[in-house]
């Protein structure tokens, strides 16, 4: 455990160490952290932000904090990138019929309701969740792409997509593809090789 501390900045490595001394403490006289010690510890992080805090229990944290936390981050990740393929393959799919979706019920407005939180409102949560592993701008282009998808719904006023919000989708989906493809050029420009030597 020891040669993972080294990898922490001095501030986190002097912080994880006087976490350690004060739970080998804790266990030696054999009783849960008090009231004391409680306040230590608040004191010792009370001015780290989140992202610091969660960094350091995902490189010093016991192997079961190590495994749930990385989970974590790859789901907050991944998932929403998941989720904006799927939603604009299937908006791209009903693009290509004239016919709408569905026919709407007044009885079925809770499944619409459900339908309508899991794909665009499910999503934008996870960008609190994203906080706490300070993910960089590429990886939250698919929040702007579902705050663009529900502006559509509301000037629509509409819990589903009707044809009349097909363009209107088709222009969120193009700009979330020039916020990608200027992603993908400053990284050629910044980390490669060929990109330095043209901006040198």
């Amino acid at each position: 455990m020891r040669h993972k501390i080294y990898a922490l900045t001095p501030r986190l490595r002097n912080i994880y160490l006087s976490l350690q001394r004060f739970v080998i403490t804790i266990i030696k006289n054999l009783k849960i952290m008090d009231e004391e010690h409680e306040a230590k510890v608040q004191r010792l992080i009370k001015d780290i932000d989140i992202t610091e805090l969660m960094g350091l229990m995902m490189r010093s944290g016991n192997r079961y904090s190590r495994r749930i936390l990385k989970f974590f981050r790859g789901f907050c990740k991944w998932m929403p990138i998941m989720l904006m393929l799927f939603h604009a393959y299937g908006i791209w799919e009903f693009g290509q019929h004239p016919r709408e979706m569905f026919v709407p019920y007044r009885e079925n407005m809770p499944c619409y309701a459900f339908i309508y939180f899991m794909l665009y409102v499910f999503p934008i949560v996870i960008i609190f969740a994203s906080r706490f592993f300070y993910l960089c701008w590429r990886y939250r282009i698919p929040f702007f792409y579902f705050f663009g998808m529900n502006a559509v719904h509301i000037v629509g006023w509409s819990w589903y997509t009707t044809n009349d919000m097909v363009e209107s989708c088709y222009t969120i989906m193009l700009l979330t593809a020039m916020f990608y493809l200027y992603g993908f050029v400053e990284l050629f420009l910044t980390k490669s090789k060929i990109g330095k030597k043209i901006c040198s």
